[in-house]
């Protein structure tokens, strides 16, 4: 039987998972998803719990006192764990709000939120994966700037238009899936992305000059 680590795609949780079976289940929010869909870790990702997988207990939604909300923003996490569920009750995560926050690595948002403000997730170097709702029409500027371990990112089918400086300096952003409803892409946007060698970009979207590094690819489809 071939296991290994992987996230859980729902909701972020470090599970072990058996390679040779193309559906899963995910013990810890005990949701059914393709392996296709998680991301493969080998070796184990650092940390790791003892277990390779959280308990129901330690993987929930983040604490009120780690969050400061106020009419349904979240104006700052002042948390310190690595692996994150926003609760229902926040509808826009505010600017800066994660800025530097540095042990985040997973971060889970609810269908509740429709905003991500500017800067909101900067300068965050250790994250890994977000989970973002389509529910999300708008990502302000620079919202995962310096995001240094992110390697793929899937763009909610809300967006429209990706702002300036959105991805800037996330130098590990390997792939970007961005969604049929896309219509513009803004100047330096992906500015930095250097490991960012080829994008599929919906046709008839407009993509600003500097949008993406020189060496990138862009094909229109």
């Amino acid at each position: 039987m071939a296991m290994n680590h992987a996230f859980c795609p729902l909701c972020g949780a470090v599970i072990t998972v058996n390679l040779s079976q193309e559906a899963l289940l995910c013990p810890v929010c005990g949701r059914p998803f393709l392996k296709a869909q998680a991301i493969i870790a080998n070796p184990a990702p650092t940390p790791a719990p003892p277990t390779a997988a959280f308990s129901k207990q330690e993987f929930s939604a983040a604490p009120l006192s780690d969050l400061e909300i106020e009419y349904g923003v979240l104006r700052r996490y002042k948390g310190k764990n690595s692996y994150v569920i926003l609760p229902n009750c926040i509808k826009e995560i505010g600017s800066n709000a994660f800025l530097t926050a540095r042990n985040l690595r997973i971060a889970v948002l609810p269908d509740s939120v429709t905003k991500i403000g500017a800067q909101a997730f900067s300068e965050c170097r250790q994250l890994i994966k977000l989970r973002i709702p389509d529910t999300v029409t708008l990502i302000g500027n620079g919202a995962f700037s310096g995001c240094k371990s992110l390697t793929e990112f899937t763009i909610p089918n809300g967006i429209q238009t990706v702002a300036g400086d959105t991805f800037w300096g996330c130098t590990a952003l390997k792939s970007v899936h961005f969604p049929p409803a896309l219509r513009r892409i803004e100047t330096n946007a992906f500015r930095g992305c250097t490991a960012l060698l080829s994008v599929e970009v919906p046709a008839g979207t407009s993509i600003a000059n500097g949008a993406f590094p020189e060496q990138t690819i862009i094909n229109q489809i």
